[in-house]
């Protein structure tokens, strides 16, 4: 595996593309969880897949790694750098869009310490995609 080093001169273009695709799994995870459920007027009803835990895990976890495999193919430097700036852009962009849909009551905003776990999280996530993209650009098979 060659060198890669921690840090360095950000892609911008990779980290926003990564973004858009990390906004478009985001809002099909949203409308697949919203389809699947049943209607507010019936009590004690099926939640849809917000209660399924294999559904929330592997599309939670893909929606993170997806775009961490992304961008840490289309960097070509420092994978974990950029993957942690792809998390510090998709929690952004999902408080962003929070704050537009949460609008009408500012109480059920996260704290800034939800928005600070929000980015470690992300940023671990993004991250390992990121270093596995990059492993698997730059391994040339033995011969």
């Amino acid at each position: 595996m060659a060198f890669h080093p921690f840090i360095s001169k950000p892609n911008t273009q990779a980290i926003a593309l990564s973004t858009v695709v990390y906004g478009l799994l985001y809002f099909v995870f949203i409308a697949l969880l919203k389809a699947s459920m049943a209607p507010a007027t019936l009590v004690n009803t099926d939640t849809g897949l917000w209660g399924n835990q294999l559904f929330m895990a592997i599309f939670g976890f893909a929606q993170y790694v997806v775009p961490g495999l992304l961008v840490g193919y289309l960097a070509e430097k420092s994978p974990m750098m950029h993957g942690y700036l792809l998390g510090i852009a998709t929690t952004a962009l999902v408080y962003t869009y929070a704050s537009f849909a949460y609008s009408d009551n500012p109480a059920q905003l996260p704290t800034s310490y939800t928005v600070l776990y929000t980015c470690f999280v992300a940023g671990v996530w993004c991250s390992l995609g990121a270093v596995i993209a990059d492993h698997l650009r730059t391994h040339k098979p033995e011969p």
